[in-house]
Protein backbone atom coordinates (compact mmCIF):
# COMPACT_ATOMS: atom_id res chain seq x y z
CA UNK A 1 0.00 0.00 0.00
CA UNK A 2 1.68 3.45 -1.18
CA UNK A 3 1.02 6.37 1.11
CA UNK A 4 -1.70 7.35 3.14
CA UNK A 5 -3.17 10.51 3.04
CA UNK A 6 -5.80 11.99 5.27
CA UNK A 7 -7.21 15.54 4.31
CA UNK A 8 -10.49 17.72 3.97
CA UNK A 9 -12.63 16.82 0.71
CA UNK A 10 -11.40 19.01 -2.38
CA UNK A 11 -13.44 19.27 -5.77
CA UNK A 12 -10.95 17.70 -7.44
CA UNK A 13 -11.93 14.43 -5.40
CA UNK A 14 -15.01 14.06 -7.62
CA UNK A 15 -13.08 13.00 -10.35
CA UNK A 16 -10.80 10.97 -7.78
CA UNK A 17 -13.70 8.23 -6.90
CA UNK A 18 -14.89 9.74 -3.97
CA UNK A 19 -18.83 9.37 -5.21
CA UNK A 20 -18.11 5.83 -6.12
CA UNK A 21 -16.31 5.69 -2.44
CA UNK A 22 -19.59 6.26 -0.63
CA UNK A 23 -21.11 3.53 -2.78
CA UNK A 24 -19.72 0.95 0.06
CA UNK A 25 -22.60 2.93 2.63
CA UNK A 26 -24.82 3.72 -0.48
CA UNK A 27 -25.51 4.21 -3.94
CA UNK A 28 -24.11 7.27 -5.05
CA UNK A 29 -22.05 7.81 -8.24
CA UNK A 30 -25.07 7.89 -9.92
CA UNK A 31 -25.60 11.62 -8.79
CA UNK A 32 -24.89 14.27 -11.71
CA UNK A 33 -21.96 16.06 -11.71
CA UNK A 34 -24.14 19.51 -11.35
CA UNK A 35 -25.52 18.33 -8.11
CA UNK A 36 -22.82 16.96 -6.48
CA UNK A 37 -20.83 20.51 -7.31
CA UNK A 38 -24.02 22.21 -5.83
CA UNK A 39 -24.20 19.78 -2.59
CA UNK A 40 -19.76 20.36 -2.15
CA UNK A 41 -20.77 24.82 -2.18
CA UNK A 42 -23.06 24.18 0.49
CA UNK A 43 -20.87 22.04 2.61
CA UNK A 44 -18.09 24.09 2.01
CA UNK A 45 -20.00 27.22 3.11
CA UNK A 46 -20.28 25.58 6.21
CA UNK A 47 -16.81 25.65 8.67
CA UNK A 48 -18.83 23.61 11.21
CA UNK A 49 -19.64 21.02 8.30
CA UNK A 50 -16.30 19.02 7.27
CA UNK A 51 -15.57 16.14 4.86
CA UNK A 52 -12.33 13.83 5.23
CA UNK A 53 -11.23 11.57 2.92
CA UNK A 54 -8.17 9.26 2.75
CA UNK A 55 -6.66 9.31 -0.54
CA UNK A 56 -3.89 6.16 -1.57
CA UNK A 57 -2.18 6.60 -5.51
CA UNK A 58 -4.66 9.10 -6.21
CA UNK A 59 -7.79 7.52 -5.55
CA UNK A 60 -10.57 7.97 -2.99
CA UNK A 61 -10.78 5.43 -0.69
CA UNK A 62 -12.60 6.62 2.53
CA UNK A 63 -14.27 9.12 4.13
CA UNK A 64 -16.42 10.45 6.80
CA UNK A 65 -18.19 13.86 7.81
CA UNK A 66 -17.49 15.86 11.35
CA UNK A 67 -20.50 18.16 11.99
CA UNK A 68 -19.29 20.99 15.13
CA UNK A 69 -22.41 21.67 17.19
CA UNK A 70 -22.04 24.11 19.48
CA UNK A 71 -24.60 24.12 22.19
CA UNK A 72 -26.41 26.23 25.05
CA UNK A 73 -25.42 23.48 27.77
CA UNK A 74 -21.84 23.16 28.86
CA UNK A 75 -21.92 27.09 28.99
CA UNK A 76 -21.55 26.78 25.12
CA UNK A 77 -20.21 23.56 24.89
CA UNK A 78 -19.31 22.12 21.33
CA UNK A 79 -20.26 18.58 20.50
CA UNK A 80 -18.75 16.70 17.39
CA UNK A 81 -20.95 14.52 15.62
CA UNK A 82 -18.98 11.84 13.08
CA UNK A 83 -21.28 10.74 9.91
CA UNK A 84 -20.71 9.03 7.20
CA UNK A 85 -18.00 6.70 8.22
CA UNK A 86 -16.87 4.42 4.76
CA UNK A 87 -13.90 2.59 3.67
CA UNK A 88 -13.54 1.15 0.41
CA UNK A 89 -14.02 -2.65 0.13
CA UNK A 90 -10.93 -3.05 -1.58
CA UNK A 91 -9.10 -1.38 1.59
CA UNK A 92 -10.90 -2.33 4.32
CA UNK A 93 -9.10 -4.39 7.13
CA UNK A 94 -5.89 -1.95 6.87
CA UNK A 95 -6.50 0.61 9.80
CA UNK A 96 -7.65 2.93 7.27
CA UNK A 97 -11.08 3.78 9.31
CA UNK A 98 -9.13 3.80 12.34
CA UNK A 99 -6.84 6.76 10.79
CA UNK A 100 -9.61 8.93 9.71
CA UNK A 101 -11.76 8.41 12.96
CA UNK A 102 -8.44 9.65 14.92
CA UNK A 103 -7.90 12.43 12.46
CA UNK A 104 -11.65 13.67 13.00
CA UNK A 105 -11.46 13.48 16.36
CA UNK A 106 -7.79 15.42 16.62
CA UNK A 107 -10.27 17.78 14.17
CA UNK A 108 -13.03 18.15 17.28
CA UNK A 109 -10.66 18.45 19.64
CA UNK A 110 -8.90 21.67 18.05
CA UNK A 111 -12.56 22.58 17.38
CA UNK A 112 -12.99 22.77 21.21
CA UNK A 113 -15.28 19.85 21.31
CA UNK A 114 -16.06 18.60 24.76
CA UNK A 115 -17.36 15.39 23.29
CA UNK A 116 -17.43 13.22 19.77
CA UNK A 117 -20.42 11.37 19.27
CA UNK A 118 -21.83 8.75 16.52
CA UNK A 119 -23.81 5.94 15.92
CA UNK A 120 -23.22 3.06 14.64
CA UNK A 121 -24.56 -0.71 13.98
CA UNK A 122 -23.94 -3.54 16.55
CA UNK A 123 -21.54 -5.24 14.29
CA UNK A 124 -19.02 -2.13 14.24
CA UNK A 125 -19.36 -1.20 18.27
CA UNK A 126 -16.04 -2.82 18.65
CA UNK A 127 -13.81 -1.27 15.84
CA UNK A 128 -15.20 2.18 17.97
CA UNK A 129 -14.54 1.01 20.79
CA UNK A 130 -10.83 -0.23 19.99
CA UNK A 131 -10.63 3.35 18.99
CA UNK A 132 -11.90 4.43 22.98
CA UNK A 133 -15.85 5.27 22.31
CA UNK A 134 -17.96 3.61 25.12
CA UNK A 135 -21.47 2.52 24.53
CA UNK A 136 -23.65 5.52 26.34
CA UNK A 137 -27.35 5.53 24.61
CA UNK A 138 -29.48 4.49 22.20
CA UNK A 139 -30.35 5.41 18.79
CA UNK A 140 -33.96 6.50 17.79
CA UNK A 141 -34.91 7.65 14.36
CA UNK A 142 -37.91 9.02 13.02
CA UNK A 143 -37.82 8.72 8.78
CA UNK A 144 -39.42 11.66 6.94
CA UNK A 145 -39.36 9.77 3.87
Amino acid sequence: MNELIIRELEENDFKKGFLQALDTLRETSSMTESKAMEIFKQIKSNPKHIIVVAEINEKIVGSTTLLIEPKFIHQGGIVGHIEDVVVTKEFQDKKIGQKIIKYVLELAKNHGCYKTILDCSDDLKVFYEGIGFKQHSNELRFDHI
